[in-house]
């Protein structure tokens, strides 16, 4: 029995329905009630339901709810992520107090191994947030006597690209804003590769008992993106560099924020430009590049 949380996220939701289609029991950890997405897609529980995963209530802040979630269980899949959550989830409560709670029940529960997926940067010495709350995460899972797998991917390009430049773009101003000065390379995966990638590791008795996996497909700068999505779209785009700590003018209000501090999380964190393909290698998925998610991001969609 595989225990996937964060299922309705749509990288846990595309682990859950992988893992079902290869025919094996599936079950999946769901809040009730949830609290509102700050932003983007999901997986409804009902389409994995109907898929044939197991759905059961439960919460990562509560640590009483996983007892009944764990039974039974022989490998947990964790996605699960504050990113995308309206408080009081956050990357602390979730990423790192949630990923410390799941791990020690997952240690009570005698489960064979933890698939944890985390960020590539994660980090002690990473700026307050994101970063460190992973790290913090990763740490508990290492602690946790649990044979383990942590995968570090590198940024999803559906948001650090299309939602962190598309947004700016879609205003029809031609301008995307940047944080800094632009000069710091970032490697980027494709959201699917990584789920395909963590329901090998998750299926495999040969991953583990305590690997620590980078995934990265390609690097480049922000104004390089920009430069590249110009040319798809065959229209030149320009770059505006704002101080850390300006605000972006450039998305719709109620979006700017979430824009603003992902910017300035890149503008601060290290640098992370690391190109490395191994473990996809290893179980025959072939990574999507920069350009075929651009063209595909950016190609009129049917009416």
């Amino acid at each position: 029995m595989y225990l996937v949380v964060g299922a309705t996220g749509t990288l846990g939701g595309s682990v859950a329905k992988r893992l079902l289609e290869s025919g094996d029991r599936v079950r999946v950890l769901v809040r009730e009630p949830s609290p509102a997405r700050a932003a983007g897609p999901h997986t409804d529980p009902e389409e994995l339901r109907r898929a044939g995963a197991e759905v059961v209530r439960g919460d990562l802040k509560d640590r009483d709810s996983l007892r009944e979630a764990l039974d039974g269980v022989r490998v947990v899949v964790s996605t699960a992520s504050g990113t995308k959550r309206a408080p009081p989830d956050t990357t602390a409560t979730v990423d790192a107090e949630g990923t410390a709670n799941l791990a020690a029940a997952a240690a009570r529960a005698g489960v064979r191994k933890v698939v944890h997926v985390s960020a590539a940067g994660a980090s002690g010495d990473a700026p307050p947030g994101l970063f460190q709350d992973k790290w913090r995460g990763e740490e508990a899972v290492r602690a946790s006597g649990v044979p383990y797998v942590i995968l570090r991917p590198a940024r999803y390009m559906g948001d650090w690209i299309g939602f962190l430049l598309g947004t700016q773009l879609a205003s029809g101003g031609g301008v995307v804003e940047l944080v800094g000065d632009g000069s710091k390379p970032a490697s980027f995966v494709e959201e699917d590769d990584v789920a395909a990638v963590t329901a090998q590791l998750a299926r495999d008795p040969r991953s583990g008992p305590a690997e620590i996996l980078e995934l990265a497909t390609e690097r480049a700068t922000y104004p390089e993106l920009v430069e590249r999505i110009g040319r798809v779209l065959g229209a030149p785009l320009s770059v505006r560099y704002l101080p850390v700590g300006a605000d972006v003018t450039t998305a719709p209000p109620e979006l700017a924020p979430v824009l603003t501090r992902l910017l300035t999380i890149h503008a601060l964190v290290p640098p992370y430009d690391v190109e490395d393909r191994s473990v996809a290698d290893r179980y025959g998925v072939t990574l999507g590049g920069i350009d075929d998610f651009l063209r595909r991001a950016l190609s009129p969609q049917p009416a």
